[in-house]
């Protein structure tokens, strides 16, 4: 078998196994999961150490909240827009291994479990008027001279994080 014949089996067998299946495509996670390695340190010290498994959140951001034009006002409302941004609180499992002081008591661990759950927030915003007034039509076209406006928005947070802690 020549060289060639045995290059385009091969291509036509990679071709073949992408087609069929074998490649699939990525898809975007809401988290990252971390794992706090302490291995080593049990091997290390002969002792009981924590175990804890988490996430680290990546927020989606949103479309931004625009300026929007009021009447009176020389500058747009929300100069400096708001962001919402999505994610999700990681689920999280903690179990702590707790000394036997007392020798009649068969409580060796303390656990904490928290589940998932998303969050929703909005960053904050800014919003700023000018000391001067639109050109006004009965002072022929003249601004009015008035107080300078500026505001704050403030920022939102929605989320419902619960969790459960037990003794084993």
């Amino acid at each position: 078998m020549s060289i060639k014949v045995r290059g385009t089996i091969a291509v036509l067998a990679g071709c073949f196994t992408a087609a069929v299946g074998g490649v699939t495509p990525a898809v975007a996670s809401s988290q990252v999961p971390v794992e706090v390695p302490l291995d080593g340190v049990e091997s290390a010290l002969h002792m009981d150490v924590p175990t804890l498994s988490t996430a680290a959140p990546i927020p989606l951001p949103g479309t931004p909240r625009g300026p929007r034009y009021a009447r009176g006002h020389v500058l747009p409302q929300q100069a400096v827009p708001q962001l919402p941004l999505t994610g999700e609180l990681p689920a999280t499992e903690a179990d702590v291994p707790l000394p036997q002081v007392p020798a009649t008591q068969d409580v060796d661990r303390l656990g904490l479990r928290t589940e998932s759950s998303p969050v929703r927030t909005v960053t904050p915003g800014a919003s700023v008027n000018p000391p001067l007034t639109g050109p006004r039509a009965e002072k022929l076209g003249l601004p009015q001279v008035s107080a300078p406006q500026a505001g704050v928005i403030v920022p939102d947070l929605q989320a419902r994080p619960g969790a459960d802690v037990a003794l084993d």
